[in-house]
């Protein structure tokens, strides 16, 4: 069974070892917040506040980051 997460994410704060925690916006299934590698995570999107859809597929266990233009 494979599954794709798409969600609007919030830098909450970051962890050792080269984790953030990111809190997900809206809650579907129960996530509340997540911890992703930093190093998936572009250098201008690390900031605490900052927002960005996160991706995540288990069939490639990819995660991927994708900007959220400004209005």
């Amino acid at each position: 069974m494979t599954y794709r997460i798409e969600e609007t994410v919030k830098v909450l704060f970051h962890l050792n070892e080269g984790y953030t925690k990111v809190f997900v916006e809206r809650n579907p299934g129960g996530l509340a917040d997540l911890d992703i590698p930093t190093e998936n995570i572009p250098r201008h999107l690390r900031r605490i506040g900052s927002r960005f859809v996160l991706i995540l597929e288990d069939r490639e266990s990819e995660i991927r980051v994708v900007e959220i233009p400004e209005l």
